[in-house]
């Protein structure tokens, strides 16, 4: 690596292979981490290069402070992810990493960087309406842990081990933290695709439907099988390698 060169590899996980047509970045939930992509890698055909985005405070950056506000983390994964944007590419984020693709993609236009071709959200509501759960970052433990657990996004078999339950706990509440500093700032500079966990209890299809506001011309909603994290879903992969791309 040259001196002037930025070291992209705690932040990506599976570097970028050569020839693939188009790079898909994918930002995890709350709580969540580049992980929960790996089963798309190879999903989609040589044409698509998936590229999990690992954020700090979570597997390989565990020791890795995590901003305290949106704009500080768009600002880090701005400078990282540079080499990313050479290429063409697209974002999907799924809850709170729907957010954190939204407000990249905002900055890459603001700079004059190139920007997504499509934005891709799952799960979470468009970016001006109220969420329960992100307000839930300043509930007592037990309140949080519930929320969660409700929400299959936290394994029943942390529950008999303490410290791990309380460290998962505490990067879920840091992650809503960051996700309640966020500010709507105007439509996004591609197209839209939203999609609707078809039994998610906490978003409903209404508030996808909501992100159409974002949109560049181009906007569509999909519902899909699967409650709030649906991301685990094939039938999510299948519609995105049938065409949504």
């Amino acid at each position: 690596m040259r001196a002037n060169e930025i070291d992209t590899t705690p932040y990506l996980p599976f570097p970028p292979s050569g020839g693939a047509a188009l790079r898909l970045l994918c930002f995890p939930h709350a709580g969540g981490a580049a992980s929960v992509f790996k089963g798309w890698r190879g999903m989609f055909g040589p044409g698509i290069d998936v590229l999990p985005v690992q954020l700090p405070g979570r597997e390989g950056r565990i020791r890795d402070e995590l901003p305290k506000d949106m704009a500080s983390l768009v600002d880090e994964l701005e400078v990282h992810l540079e080499e990313v944007f050479d290429e063409p590419f697209a974002c999907y984020g799924h809850s709170m990493g729907a957010l954190v693709a939204y407000h990249l993609a905002l900055r890459l236009a603001v700079r004059g960087r190139p920007v997504p071709r499509l934005l891709m959200v799952g799960a979470c509501k468009a970016p001006h309406l109220g969420n329960r759960l992100v307000a839930a970052h300043d509930a007592s433990d037990a309140e949080l842990k519930q929320a969660v657990l409700d929400l299959g996004g936290l394994s029943p078999l942390l529950l008999g081990y303490p410290d791990w339950l309380s460290a998962a706990l505490g990067l879920v509440r840091r992650d809503l933290a960051l996700c309640a500093t966020q500010r709507p700032d105007g439509p996004a500079p591609c197209p839209v695709r939203a999609f609707h966990g078809a039994d998610d209890p906490l978003v409903s299809e209404g508030d996808m439907a909501a992100w159409a506001r974002y949109s560049a011309p181009g906007f569509a909603l999909h519902r899909v099988p699967g409650g709030h994290f649906f991301v685990h879903e094939p039938a999510l992969v299948a519609q995105f390698a049938s065409g949504s791309l």
